[in-house]
């Protein structure tokens, strides 16, 4: 029979090694022996975790552009509903006496096109009193959109030429080898409308 004195010395030996492992060893080695003890579910992210996801639609897309054509939208043409687009279609919603939804529609950008291009016809056709610049404005304004369209950032699309649209344009006449003028010339919107492909970029 072992003596009851050696058994207590085996006992104290014991508890000084498991207190060793688990409190004399430095933090780090700590929390990395709990990772490795932790089961794989446990690394999995919480089940609470939310996933936004952005849908693309091309109806809010021609909204977004004939909006920006317009003058009444700022933002990115990226087809997103987000809540800038819906204040710039219930501000032009408001502005044409329409009920302001905020919702986009394929009737709604044929509205805003068909607006726009009645308001920019009445300068060549003289049913409207126009501003003496008003047909420059309204090149300004196109070419604004276009490279608003491009990622350009010509700033606020308002017929101006701004020192932001000057920018812009010797930045797109850099990229697509061209006089970096900073200019409006008929060159300009001609090569916009093919880079963009869009309708408000060529000439009337």
């Amino acid at each position: 029979m072992v003596p009851l004195a050696a058994w207590s010395l085996t006992a104290i030996m014991s508890a000084a090694i498991a207190g060793n492992a688990l409190f004399g060893q430095p933090a780090a080695n700590r929390m990395v022996q709990a990772s490795v003890a932790e089961s794989p579910g446990d690394l999995a992210p919480p089940t609470g975790t939310r996933t936004i996801q952005l849908k693309f639609d091309p109806v809010v897309e021609a909204v977004q552009r004939e909006l920006m054509s317009a003058g009444y939208y700022k933002g990115p043409v990226d087809g997103v509903n987000g809540r800038k687009t819906r204040q710039a279609i219930a501000a032009y919603q408001q502005a044409m006496g329409l009920e302001a939804d905020g919702t986009p529609t394929t009737d709604l950008a044929e509205h805003i096109r068909f607006t726009r291009e009645v308001s920019e016809a009445s300068l060549f056709t003289g049913t409207v009193a126009a501003a003496p610049d008003a047909e420059q404005r309204a090149a300004i304004r196109r070419v604004q959109t276009g490279l608003a369209e491009l990622a350009y950032t010509p700033g606020e699309i308002n017929g101006e030429l701004t020192r932001e649209t000057r920018d812009a344009i010797m930045a797109f006449q850099r990229d697509h080898k061209m006089p970096e003028t900073g200019e409006v010339s008929d060159e300009l919107i001609a090569e916009l409308g093919k880079v963009s492909g869009q309708s408000e970029t060529a000439t009337q």
